[in-house]
């Protein structure tokens, strides 16, 4: 009998194992203090082998195209999550346990869910999960201080501008063309005569161009700071030459996802799969003209204050859209000098510009002081040198006239209102070298940054002040730059001219074609 028993324990080992492992041991402490009727909220992880990284080299190596990297991802790590999650999801609903809110992402393959201890306990013996855990970040806001109204400027020009050193390439020629910002952001009026005219969906389908998440439609409802923002990365007022923004030839699309309280925040699960859109807005992964060249951030996500989310899916999401080619830019957060205000995804610190955190600067005072209110370093994340230091560099943020409402104007503070500049900055670059990814051109934003403060990098200025003109000829020792007017077709049709008064019913006429 004993010898039996020994032999049916080795056989149940691997399974026990596998069980003990699965489930995190935090997650274990509240399974057992809780009735087994209760919901926990839980994130699944799913194992597979992918490695962004490796494919990240091969894009370099093979010198993939970069607007096409994202097809390839999304094609390849859709196809990933599909075949890994199918059998954990039949899992779940053919038990006859009770569940709520089940939710998959592909991009990080993980799944969210409301579970009972005994459906999690029924599900983790399968081979397919990496890790079963408590469910326990929640989105935050980046607020702005400071605001009072403002009024339209003709042909005005706003200091922050200014002080990034863009007009040199304003002068070549360089304001956007042909490149796209993806707002993540609380929304935007798209009347505002200060970019309506270039928003993308005056040209293709809503869905492609706006990704709604309290509203199909697009507005600035839940808050002007959405509107604030892209103004200060795509804003001119063409009627009165009032350029408020950077990139003012450039299109754009925007989601709501961010509130104004953080208990009006959408889900983690929701938050993700706006860079899941953002990877491949139409939905066709046979297109890729769609897929933005920057995303601007200005949120946070709520959690604990130590390395947590050093590491996992957060850390995995961010190189993806890094490994996507596209530059992903964040307020650096208003938490001022106390190092307790460095937050997820902000800390994450892969490399030296993922992410990209941008603190602030009074740009209406010549000497550039730092803003009381910008959040300053070292990154809680692991890293030595360059790595530990946060943020990576300063934009003006404080004081700011942009966009506000449907067609008014407004002056606001906060990193919010910084991490735009660098924004629009990184479009004009994106303009002249296409054919760079959004690192390439953040590090020559990085290494050409202006040094403030105490000499050299540091945890108040990171490397200092961005310099978009010193930038552009960083990138130009080593590449040639596209000309601002550069056409690719060989024969542009700019207008017809008819000739004829009036109507006439003339069996041909002879127009003047430009």
């Amino acid at each position: 009998m004993k010898n039996y028993l020994i032999i049916l324990k080795l056989m149940l080992f691997p399974y026990i194992a596998i069980f003990q492992n699965t489930i995190s041991e935090e997650l274990k402490t509240k399974m057992q203090d809780v009735s087994n009727s209760t919901f926990l909220p839980i994130e699944i992880q799913v194992y597979d082998d992918f490695d962004v990284s490796k494919l990240k080299e091969q894009f370099f190596k093979e010198n993939t195209p970069v607007k096409k990297r994202a097809s390839i991802i999304c094609q390849k790590m859709q196809n990933i999550a599909k075949n890994t999650q199918e059998s954990i999801v039949t899992n779940i609903k053919s038990s006859n346990q009770k569940f709520k809110n089940l939710k998959s992402s592909w991009i990080i393959n993980t799944i969210f869910l409301d579970a009972t201890p005994m459906l999690i306990k029924e599900i983790a013996d399968n081979p397919n999960i990496e890790l079963i855990k408590s469910k326990n970040m929640r989105p935050d806001i980046i607020d702005y201080f400071d605001s009072h109204n403002s009024i339209e400027i003709e042909n005005g020009t706003e200091p922050g501008i200014e002080a990034i050193n863009v007009r040199p390439l304003w002068d070549m020629g360089y304001s956007g063309k042909n490149t796209i910002v993806f707002n993540y952001d609380t929304g935007v009026w798209p009347e505002h005569p200060a970019f309506s005219n270039r928003f993308l969906a005056n040209f293709y389908p809503m869905n492609q161009c706006w990704d709604g998440y309290f509203s199909n439609i697009p507005n600035g409802h839940v808050s002007d700071h959405g509107t604030h923002t892209l103004g200060t990365m795509s804003g001119l007022v063409e009627e009165t030459n009032d350029t408020i923004g950077i990139a003012f030839n450039s299109y754009w699309i925007a989601n709501d996802f961010v509130t104004s309280t953080v208990e009006t925040l959408p889900p983690i699960e929701d938050m993700i799969t706006s860079f899941e859109w953002a990877l491949n807005p139409d939905g066709n992964v046979d297109t890729d003209y769609d897929v933005p060249d920057v995303i601007n951030n200005s949120w946070r996500w709520y959690n604990d204050i130590d390395t947590f989310q050093c590491s996992g899916y957060t850390v995995e999401l961010m190189n993806i859209i890094e490994a996507a080619g596209i530059a992903n830019i964040f307020s650096a957060g208003n938490n001022g000098p106390d190092n307790e205000g460095v937050r997820s995804p902000q800390r994450i610190n892969t490399n030296l510009v993922n992410t990209f955190c941008v603190g602030s600067i009074n740009a209406n005072n010549t000497d550039y002081p730092i803003s009381t209110f910008s959040c300053r370093g070292p990154t809680q994340c692991p890293g030595e040198g360059s790595l530990a230091i946060y943020p990576e560099v300063v934009a003006p943020g404080q004081n700011v006239r942009s966009a506000w409402g449907k067609d008014s104007f407004n002056t606001i503070s906060g990193t919010s209102m910084a991490s735009p500049h660098v924004s629009g900055a990184v479009l004009l670059l994106k303009e002249a070298f296409p054919f760079l990814t959004g690192e390439e051109i953040l590090l020559a934003l990085y290494n050409t940054a202006t040094d403030l403060g105490d000499d050299g990098e540091d945890n108040t200025y990171g490397m200092g002040i961005i310099d978009a003109y010193a930038a552009f000829n960083y990138l130009s020792n080593n590449y040639n730059p596209i000309p601002p007017n550069f056409i690719e077709n060989d024969l542009v049709l700019v207008s017809v001219i008819n000739g004829l008064e009036g109507v006439t019913c003339s069996e041909e006429f002879i127009p003047t074609i430009n």
